[in-house]
């Protein structure tokens, strides 16, 4: 049966799915943040595969982060200063705006802690868990889940009438070739991106629609929402 792009047809059980960004890093800041992904990642009732957008994405996070951690470690470590003090603009690192809501989030749950030595340890703790998260998708997790095929200039051109942001173009370009080229894909798209992709499908599926056909249409879904999505266990 077709679906038209406002309302793909729904997946029922699910094995497969295409993970945005946002997914490898909310499993990086366990602990930092609500969990949605581990059980995604660390299981096995699903293959999460993602794209060539999406790795460069993430190496270019940890980059950029890797400054920023720095710096705030620097700024904690000042005797005189107070860590709701710690103002992005004013600092040397590249910040990015979900470099600035992660870098909030560390103050907020650092500035609820009673001694400076304390933020430190804390600081540093937190640190070290997200590096060596990071490092283990990479190394270990990811290579071995790339759909590493890309798509047309043409596809993200048509996208950009309803994407702004390029980067999201192309991580959902990625999602939509695997979804119409690959065997076994399912057409499910996770992120955490809720305002610019998932309260967009509609938009976005009529314009992959259009342009390339109903087999390119997915279904964009929230982390969370995956586990409903289960295949029964025999």
């Amino acid at each position: 049966m077709e679906t038209s792009g406002d309302e793909p047809e729904s997946p029922g059980e699910v094995s497969t799915a295409f993970a945005d960004t946002s997914i490898f890093l909310n499993y990086a800041l366990k602990g930092l943040e609500r969990d949605y992904t581990t059980n995604l990642i660390d299981e096995d009732w699903i293959d999460i595969v993602t794209g060539v957008t999406v790795v460069e994405e993430l190496a270019a996070v940890e980059e950029r982060r890797r400054d920023i951690y720095a710096d705030f470690l620097d700024f904690v470590l000042e005797d005189d200063k107070e860590i709701g003090e710690y103002d992005p603009d004013s600092r040397r690192p590249y910040f990015q705006e979900n470099d600035l809501t992660h870098v909030r989030n560390l103050q907020m749950q650092l500035s609820q802690l009673d001694s400076r030595a304390e933020i430190q340890r804390q600081l540093r703790r937190l640190v070290r868990s997200i590096e060596r998260r990071l490092t283990y998708l990479q190394e270990e997790v990811i290579p071995e889940r790339v759909f590493d095929q890309q798509p047309g200039v043409g596809l993200l051109i048509d996208l950009g009438t309803v994407i702004e942001n390029t980067k999201d173009r192309n991580v959902v370009a990625d999602a939509a070739l695997w979804a119409a080229e690959c065997e076994g894909a399912s057409g499910v798209f996770a992120t955490q991106d809720r305002t610019d992709l998932v309260t967009q499908q509609a938009a976005i599926n009529e314009a992959l629609s259009e342009a390339r056909g109903t087999q390119w249409i997915l279904r964009i879904v929230l982390p969370q929402e995956l586990p409903e999505m289960r295949p029964e266990m025999d």
